[in-house]
């Protein structure tokens, strides 16, 4: 029996864990789509916002730049290929904890030819913590230690980190457990005088686990009671305590820059107090939302909405919509938007695309999608 938080991440990223065995973002054909897959302009935005940084402290050189979560290393790709101002003192550095991910994303980059190289290095976090930094892109399971100068991106990433979860009884808060079921193993159907000794093998498949609540321990059951000090016996808070790790780490590792998060999530963790678990800790498959993190633990991916309240405090909130707006999007698809309006009746080639890009605009700033998303930065030094 585990804490749910190591449920969830023996789940994703355990030996059978949903981005081991192959769980990623995409389009068409994955299992949930994010702003860097939808196209490149989130990743102009963003390599803007990189040159204007870089201008801000002082031009230096290096200006390392660090993505969590880097996956198959899209965002990377597609900012290095933008920047313009910072584009020779950029040293990017991907962080992803999956192996297989990993060497995807080396592999990508370095086909690009960003990268300077046909193979991009998984190098060691010692090196990336000198002066000595990469020469132009590096992958590495962990963020490095620094001090770093340069900038510190995540894209959907805290809301993937494991927690734990807790549930308001009516004489305190206990913590939900989970336990889990053996594989269901399919019984082969034998007809009478059929030789068994030929019968195919059937492979084991994922049960659904099982919950199991327990007294929470008397340090959860006070940052529950803080951060929900209203909530009625029923409701569930998640406590998002790698999360916060996380960002403490990643603010830890600059000397001097920005830390700039995009996720989906609330404000006050109180406000996820108030609704069903359902409706903020969600699964997807195949693009598909799910509800019940316990079914078929492995085969789908396990997120929850972020409470910011529980990050560590001094960062600027905005949504996405808005720090994509502050960022130049409008003026990014202003060209795209005159040619389709010129040519909508008799649409050229030329306006198919125009209108594929502002349709990827429209879902990057969706006020019910990704433009309610919230965009969290905090300045160190």
């Amino acid at each position: 029996m585990k804490r749910f938080d190591e449920f969830m991440d023996e789940a994703l990223y355990g030996a059978s864990g949903f981005y081991v065995r192959g769980g990623r973002p995409a389009v068409r054909g994955g299992d949930f789509a994010t702003s860097p897959e939808l196209g490149t302009l989130f990743a102009q935005c963003i390599a803007g916002y990189l040159d204007r940084v870089w201008d801000e402290l002082g031009r230096p050189d290096p200006f390392v730049v660090v993505e969590g979560g880097a996956g198959r290393g899209t965002l990377c790709r597609d900012v290095v290929a933008h920047v313009v101002a910072c584009r020779d003192a950029v040293r990017y550095v991907m962080v992803e904890r999956v192996d297989s991910q990993r060497g995807d994303a080396r592999a990508a980059i370095g086909k690009s030819g960003i990268s300077g190289e046909s193979r991009v290095p998984d190098d060691s976090l010692a090196r990336i913590g000198d002066a000595d930094v990469p020469e132009r892109v590096v992958a590495v399971a962990d963020l490095p230690v620094g001090p770093l100068v340069g900038v510190v991106l995540a894209n959907e990433l805290l809301d993937n980190l494991p927690f734990r979860l807790l549930e308001r009884s009516a004489s305190g808060w206990q913590e939900v457990h989970v336990e889990r079921a053996e594989p269901a193993m399919a019984m082969p159907q034998v007809e009478e005088g059929h030789d068994t000794s030929e019968q195919e093998i059937v492979q084991p498949t994922a049960g659904r686990a099982a919950e199991v609540l327990r007294d929470a321990p008397a340090d959860a059951a006070a940052m529950a009671e803080v951060m929900a000090p209203d909530a009625a016996p029923g409701a569930r808070v998640p406590l998002q305590l790698k999360a916060a790790v996380w960002v403490r780490r990643a603010l830890r590792s600059l000397e001097r820059g920005r830390l700039l998060t995009f996720d989906y999530g609330v404000r006050r963790t109180a406000e996820l107090a108030q609704r069903p678990q359902s409706e903020w800790l969600r699964t997807y498959r195949s693009q598909r939302p799910g509800h019940d993190p316990l079914d078929s633990p492995g085969t789908a991916d396990i997120t929850c909405d972020v409470a910011f309240d529980q990050l560590p405090p001094g960062a600027t909130l905005s949504t996405q919509a808005e720090w994509l707006a502050a960022a130049g999007i409008d003026s990014m698809t202003a060209d795209a938007r005159a040619l389709w309006q010129r040519k909508r009746s008799k649409p050229t080639a030329a306006a198919l695309a125009a209108r594929t890009l502002l349709d990827e605009a429209a879902a990057l700033t969706d006020p019910d999608g990704m433009g309610a998303f919230w965009a969290a930065e905090w300045h160190v030094g």
